[in-house]
């Protein structure tokens, strides 16, 4: 079920309490410190429900930087349609949709916030349709296959709101959000039916999708939220797969710079997995650690990971050649990805039903034009016919729809 963070309390500026004790000299006559300045907390906060609330902290210091105790702090609203605010406790409640600026006021020395009122506008999704979250950076396009495809590095949006990553990796992936739709279509060209496609559209230097929320918004709010919002559509979609089919496949597309051109399959096994003959791969420690860990439980682990019917002998039958499959059983010494945190967090290593592999596209051949962008999504939609035929026993053309499903 997908869900929205609620109110942010932690925003880009460090705050103490709202009165900070300090000692004072008792001697008569002594005038209290005249305030220089006042910082409010949180700085930039989002309030996901109509009703919904959150306090904000005032601290104030004097000309030395010393706490102020028992100072008289006035709050107000620029915008009380918005959210209103109580002037003496700094309470603020969410009216309607929209944004305002809270003051704190401390006689001639003030400072200002930023409060955001969004509710997300979807809780029942209907297969076929497209949502968005806040601000359009997280797409979700709505499915009714047991398959879910998501993009989190092909996005180009780099909006100022969202400050710009510092650390991490900040490239993007050229064309793999245009490659998950050309797939989408193809899927759908082919059975008549949608698989669920998740594409965070914010640029890799704004948000990084596959990591954990630390290092993906760096600790931007906005940023933050579109995190939970591209993860919560992933979570709607298992939901889905879940209560229609009982079990299903996630794929992570990606796309690699390594000099040697060819699909990268990542089960979160390390290269030094790979390279282990057949009777030791088939180790119930490496099944229990991989993302297809739930499909394995019914289907020869090693036949999933490189044998003639898993996904990367399938993919190779049609002309890509693919890591791992039959005839590049391991990396062979070159770089590899061993797929990252989405595939970790939505496949079946940590448990459900759901399971999930990383494929990371080369560029010459798959994402280079929107030909081969074509070619490589009508073959991978024609290996997911078989691979979930043979191995789900689903028939993507032919299984019941059921077209609307809530969060």
């Amino acid at each position: 079920m997908m869900s929205s963070p609620r109110a942010r309390l932690i925003g880009r500026k460090t705050s103490g309490a709202l009165v900070a004790a300090l000692a004072l000299g008792c001697g008569e006559g002594t005038s209290p410190p005249a305030p220089a300045n006042v910082t409010v907390s949180p700085d930039i906060v989002i309030i996901d429900s109509i009703g919904g609330t959150v306090q904000f902290i005032a601290d104030v210091r004097d000309a030395r930087s010393a706490a102020i105790s028992g100072a008289s702090v006035t709050w107000s609203v620029s915008n009380p349609v918005v959210a209103t605010i109580d002037a003496n406790t700094g309470l603020a409640t969410a009216i309607t949709l929209g944004g305002t600026t809270v003051t704190a006021r401390v006689a001639a020395v003030s400072d200002e916030a930023t409060l955001e009122v969004f509710v997300p506008s979807a809780t029942v999704f209907v297969a076929g349709e497209t949502y968005f979250g806040r601000r359009q950076y997280i797409e979700y396009l709505a499915g009714d296959l047991p398959v879910i495809v998501s993009a989190p590095h092909g996005g180009n949006l780099e909006p100022a709101e969202i400050s710009a990553r510092t650390s991490g990796v900040t490239t993007r992936d050229l064309n793999t959000q245009e490659l998950a739709r050309a797939f989408a279509s193809a899927l759908f060209d082919r059975t008549g039916r949608r698989a669920h496609i998740i594409i965070n559209r914010l640029h890799r230097n704004r948000l990084d999708a596959n990591r954990e929320i630390v290092e993906a918004a760096q600790g931007d709010v906005f940023g933050e939220w579109a995190w939970a919002e591209y993860h919560g559509f992933i979570e709607a979609a298992k939901q889905s797969v879940d209560e229609q089919y009982g079990s299903g496949l996630y794929i992570d597309l990606h796309g690699h710079g390594h000099d040697i051109q060819r699909l990268e399959l990542g089960y979160l096994l390390a290269a030094s997995d790979l390279e282990l003959p057949d009777n030791l791969l088939d180790d119930p420690d490496l099944v229990n650690r991989s993302s297809i860990r739930a499909l394995a439980a019914a289907v020869g682990f090693v036949e999933l990971v490189r044998g003639a019917t898993s996904l990367g002998g399938l993919l190779a039958q049609e002309g890509f050649p693919t890591v791992p499959s039959p005839a590049q059983p391991d990396p062979g010494g070159a770089p590899y990805f061993t797929g990252g945190y989405s595939t970790a967090r939505h496949g079946s290593r940590d448990g459900g039903s759901i399971s999930g592999v990383q494929i990371e596209a080369n560029l010459i051949g798959v994402r280079d034009s929107a030909s081969a962008r074509a070619a490589f999504a009508d073959a991978l939609a024609g290996t997911l016919e078989a691979f979930m035929a043979m191995h789900f026993q689903v028939n993507l053309a032919l299984h019941p729809s059921t077209a609307i499903f809530r969060r």
